[in-house]
């Protein structure tokens, strides 16, 4: 009799252990991140050591192509369960369309402010739509060694920065590595030039509709910009993303106007850089750096597995969520309580102190034509010549006036 009990009890454990492996819910999580896939995979793993019945697979889809892949796969009744969201318009999209599940009421989202939640509210409901994960700075990165080698010092202006530019021009050195093949990383630009030119009152004044992108500060920043087009690679209207990249870390160019994301990257590439804001219009003016939330977590709600997805969402929320994605990514997280020992990280922190929304992606993003796609075009034709930063401007304005 004993051994028939103990035989069944171990026959039971074993089709009980069976039927736990089964249960393990599998989820799927998209991303367009590709170059964060190792960091990712860390944290879930993490995630998974508390939580052995689910497993994540992180999925990391081309950056320009993502937002097409996600849609068409959402109208298509498929998808992912866990979705790597984009903020304001771009998430609108999906969340307006009902591809999204509402997350308040459901996680807590006290560590996160105001702010940083309006990047992933639906407007026409109030209601939020994805945790928000980390901000995005515009700075200005150069290369220490090169500097240090031409004795340039660091600018402060704008013509100062123009100066220093023209010392490197005559050593035979790129002074900006920055190019226009890819519309976006001319605007990525324009986020650390024209902010200190329009000034901080520009963005309140514009949103609001007591201005328009034809007011003569708006104007006056894209003259400024232009001037720097002679600094830019020979056939800057070539070069694209991968190769400004290219000419930053191999030391062919001495500067490189990007986004904080980059810190990774350089870093690995072995170059010895460091950051500054963008040059101040004039002594004593301010140097604002353009920020922005670069979106969220989200969950598909058509996901068969949506309260595991939610689990894993819940944890995004989360202080040790935030830490891991600092310590890992050099990301400024959005949820409060992660510190970073990275010293480049905390000078981008130091930086928000004077920040600006970076203007077409906060605020003009939700109708089409979006403000982006207007600028990026303005910003390519103004750069190479063949429009005046009032065409630019007036452009611009018009779009936006007209968008639907």
């Amino acid at each position: 009799m004993r051994k028939f009990t103990t035989r069944a009890l171990l026959v039971a454990a074993a089709l009980s252990a069976s039927v736990s492996t089964l249960a393990a819910s599998e989820l799927n999580f998209w991303s367009w991140r590709q170059e964060d896939i190792a960091a990712y995979e860390k944290i879930i793993a993490a995630f998974e050591a508390t939580h052995p019945d689910i497993k994540i697979t992180y999925t990391a889809h081309e950056a320009k192509a993502y937002n097409t892949i996600l849609t068409t796969a959402l109208a298509g009744g498929s998808g992912p369960d866990i979705i790597h969201t984009r903020a304001y318009g771009s998430l609108e999209a999906i969340s307006g369309a009902g591809y999204l599940e509402a997350l308040d009421g459901q996680v807590d989202l006290s560590l996160l402010s105001a702010d940083e939640l309006l990047g992933t509210t639906l407007r026409a409901d109030g209601r939020i739509y994805a945790v928000p994960f980390a901000s995005q700075t515009v700075v200005v990165y150069y290369n220490k060694d090169i500097f240090d080698a031409n004795n340039i010092t660091v600018p402060e202006t704008f013509e100062e920065f123009k100066a220093a530019s023209t010392a490197l021009k005559a050593a035979g050195i790129t002074p900006l590595a920055n190019g226009t093949a890819d519309g976006w990383t001319v605007e990525i630009m324009s986020g650390a030039i024209m902010p200190n030119f329009y000034g901080s009152g520009f963005f309140g004044e514009v949103t609001s509709g007591a201005t328009d992108f034809e007011d003569a500060r708006y104007v006056g920043a894209l003259e400024k910009m232009s001037e720097l087009a002679e600094f830019m690679p020979t056939g800057f209207e070539g070069v694209d993303y991968a190769t400004m990249k290219a000419l930053f870390t191999s030391g062919a160019a001495a500067m490189f106007i990007g986004g904080s994301w980059e810190i990774n990257g350089f870093r690995d590439a072995g170059i010895n850089f460091e950051i500054m804001p963008g040059p101040a219009a004039e002594a004593g003016g301010e140097r604002m750096v353009a920020t922005w939330l670069d979106g969220g977590y989200g969950v598909n709600a058509a996901s068969e597995n949506k309260e595991d997805a939610l689990e894993f969402i819940r944890f995004t929320a989360t202080t040790p969520f935030a830490q891991m994605l600092t310590d890992e990514l050099n990301n400024v997280a959005a949820v409060d309580g992660a510190m970073s020992s990275d010293a480049t990280l905390s000078r981008v922190s130091s930086f928000h102190s004077a920040a600006t929304p970076y203007i077409m992606l906060v605020a003009f993003r939700f109708d089409t034509p979006t403000g982006s796609t207007l600028l990026q075009s303005g910003l390519q034709e103004l750069m190479t010549g063949a429009k005046t930063a009032a065409e630019v401007a007036a452009d611009v304005s018009n779009g936006i006036k007209t968008a639907e």
